[in-house]
């Protein structure tokens, strides 16, 4: 252990018993704001109401219109103006009477405290404390970006979260271990999502699931259902067999998400007609995550393009009757899908109105590697002679 450690005392992490800020709550907020209810919002207000969130409290109502109740608020802010208090209390007399974890120790908890009540600023200025407080292990450092990104990912501060990221990675490369590096990489992930790189998120997805640990961000369940939707764009048909639908950690849980296992499998199956009305049905469950939900139009259409691809491929020439009753649509519908994804170059076919068929046109890789080197090469040639040219002159 470094001195630094040393000096901040235990770099072990312990277990939270509560996990602050609320996602659950983040999660019924942006549902709230996607299609209000009655009866979300009595639980969203019941849920500020029991942790005294005098700022969140604030920041919902501003975001819903909703009219403000002042008893209510200033009760909030007075046992929050306490509590705080009592923070800044707890501190001072650690840094009197006792060491430097009791300190550290006071500091985390006023982050929680920050973070409970959904104080953003506030929040991110204690993390910022903690990570520039000298003589703390790098594992504290990480801690405290942590829970910086977990306030930026309730709030989808995306640009705060971006940057307390590449902090946190480069911290945990000098001297992370090995369940916050595991952790931060569901961190990672999320943020992935978000930014739509699906490909890279699906990656370190797959790969937590037997290691997954990260409570404080999701739930086991919701980290499947990412895991699996983002895979199902990339994997391989073999892979998808071994390491989804007879993943021993995903099968424990794949069933209590709904239509999740009848999406997985008709995929693999080739039930085509079936993986169309599931990708129906799970539409609304892609709308309804704050994650998923603003590339819901996306994802439904990388689906579409899998399925039509994986069936073609199949086959040189298919009647468009044929392929519309496998799929369980009708001929206009997939008329107009395959000239939509044909002639923006996602599905290598045509469509013969004439003959009422689709012909597919399987790219031929090695002449196209072969024409993308020679313009290669006849740009390099142009920029060498412009630049002997210039040498000349």
């Amino acid at each position: 252990m470094s001195a630094d450690a040393d000096a901040a005392g235990d770099d072990t992490p312990k277990a939270e018993e509560t996990h602050e800020p609320n996602m659950t709550l983040a999660q019924q907020v942006f549902r709230q704001g996607r299609e209000p209810t009655p009866e979300l919002e009595k639980e969203i207000r019941a849920t500020i109401e029991k942790g005294e969130m005098g700022p969140y409290y604030e920041h919902v109502c501003a975001k819903f219109g909703w009219p403000v109740d002042a008893a209510l608020l200033e009760g909030m802010k007075a046992k929050n103006a306490a509590e705080l208090a009592a923070l800044v209390a707890k501190k001072e007399d650690a840094e009197k009477n006792q060491g430097d974890m009791e300190v550290l120790d006071a500091l985390f908890d006023a982050v929680k405290f920050h973070a409970r009540v959904g104080a953003k600023a506030e929040a991110y200025a204690a993390c910022d404390a903690i990570r520039d407080r000298p003589k703390i292990s790098t594992g504290k450092r990480i801690d405290a970006l942590m829970m910086k990104i977990r306030v930026s990912l309730f709030f989808v501060d995306v640009a705060a979260c971006k940057e307390q990221l590449a902090e946190a990675k480069k911290m945990a490369e000098d001297g992370g271990d090995w369940d916050r590096n595991n952790r931060l990489s569901v961190y990672e992930s999320v943020f992935m999502i978000i930014n739509r790189s699906m490909e890279e998120a699906a990656a370190k997805l797959i790969s937590g699931v037997a290691t997954f640990t990260c409570v404080e961000l999701c739930t086991y369940p919701e980290f499947v259902f990412y895991a699996v939707v983002t895979n199902l764009l990339s994997m391989s048909r073999p892979e998808l067999k071994k390491k989804v639908i007879d993943g021993p950690e995903v099968l424990q849980i794949i069933k209590q998400i709904p239509h999740l296992t009848d999406l997985v499998t008709s995929l693999y199956e080739c039930e085509y007609a079936t993986f169309f009305r599931t990708v129906a049905a799970i539409e609304p469950q892609l709308l309804d995550d704050r994650y998923f939900s603003r590339h819901t139009r996306y994802l439904v259409r990388e689906l579409r393009v899998l399925v039509y691809t994986q069936f073609l491929d199949a086959y040189k020439t298919v009647t468009l009757a044929s392929m519309a009753e496998a799929f369980g649509v009708g001929v206009d519908f997939l008329d107009g899908e395959l000239a939509r994804f044909i002639s923006c170059g996602r599905l290598n076919a045509k469509v013969d109105k004439v003959a009422m068929v689709v012909e597919t046109n399987r790219p031929d890789y090695k002449s196209q590697k072969y024409q993308q080197i020679i313009k290669q090469g006849d740009i390099l040639l142009n920029r060498i002679q412009q630049l002997a040219r210039c040498v000349s002159i």
